[in-house]
């Protein structure tokens, strides 16, 4: 059995071309930006059980709408993860574009709460976090 490896040209993809697990370790370090504690090497079945919890915390704060339409596309993040996790090892490259597409969501929810950043001091949780 031969590995496939899917190049930057193989296929159209939203956002950067990233390997599985370079997407995999972004999705991991966006889930933690965002406040989720994040195990060790976690995979995408983990990750989008992880984004489903933050997004039903982001939907239930009423009080910022930058945060409910962050939710928007965190949940979209959360599907495609979803996806990724119920493919497994088929379809690599259907799942790898999966990856990319929740990478890519992951920065337009990021810029939701840039539009009208306030600046948080290092190790600051996000409004999301805080309970």
């Amino acid at each position: 059995m031969h590995d496939v490896i899917v190049t930057n040209g193989d296929m159209k993809a939203p956002g950067a071309r990233l390997s599985r697990d370079a997407a995999l370790a972004a999705l991991g370090e966006a889930a933690q930006w965002w406040g989720c504690d994040v195990p060790d090497d976690p995979g995408t079945g983990e990750l989008a059980m992880l984004l489903d919890e933050l997004v039903e915390r982001l939907r239930a704060d009423r009080r910022d709408e930058r945060l409910r339409s962050a939710a928007v596309d965190l949940a979209e993040v959360a599907e495609a993860l979803g996806a990724a996790s119920r493919l497994g090892g088929l379809l690599p490259v259907v799942s790898l574009w999966h990856l990319r597409t929740a990478v890519e969501k992951e920065h337009l929810a990021r810029r939701h709460l840039a539009r009208a950043a306030i600046s948080q001091p290092a190790g600051a949780l996000l409004p999301a976090t805080a309970s």
